[in-house]
């Protein structure tokens, strides 16, 4: 956390991820379940996006997929600051070293979609894995989308 810059918050959807996403074919219709209105930080939402579990613990491309998606972040949002494009992916990996998100639905009511909860939590290991694995990659990656903006 000491090497991240300062970055920028702006008002977020704060759990953008494929599941409140509804498509019409390959078409987004529409976004779905909003937190209230809160400023958080850019470099979490598009790390959250871009490095999202599923896509890097089973993909072998998900570096590709990962510029695609920040590359067109940075075409739509123009304003947005080098620095929490550089940020986004260690922010995107402190995010899943620290988030408890379904430790009382695992502990408190276990059973209730238990074998999903369990796989929630494997690709997640996985995903940190990968992430500090290639922790070089995802740094050169990102210099290279804000090198050539």
């Amino acid at each position: 956390m000491d090497e991240l810059p300062r970055l920028t918050t702006q008002v977020l959807h704060g759990d953008y991820s494929p599941v409140n996403l509804l498509f019409d074919g390959d078409r987004l219709s529409a976004v779905i379940d909003f937190r209230p209105p809160d400023p958080f930080f850019i470099a979490y939402e598009v790390g959250r996006v871009a490095f999202y579990p599923n896509t890097v613990a089973t993909t072998t491309d998900w570096l590709t997929t990962a510029r695609t998606l920040i590359e067109a972040y940075v075409q739509a949002n123009p304003a947005v600051a080098d620095d929490d494009i550089r940020a986004c992916a260690r922010v995107a990996l402190l995010q899943l070293l620290t988030s408890l998100y379904g430790v009382k639905q695992h502990y408190l009511k276990p059973g209730l979609f238990q074998d999903d909860l369990d796989e929630f939590w494997l690709v997640r290991h996985r995903t940190v894995r990968i992430l500090l694995d290639h922790l070089a990659d995802t740094d050169a990656l990102l210099h290279d989308v804000t090198a050539h903006r």
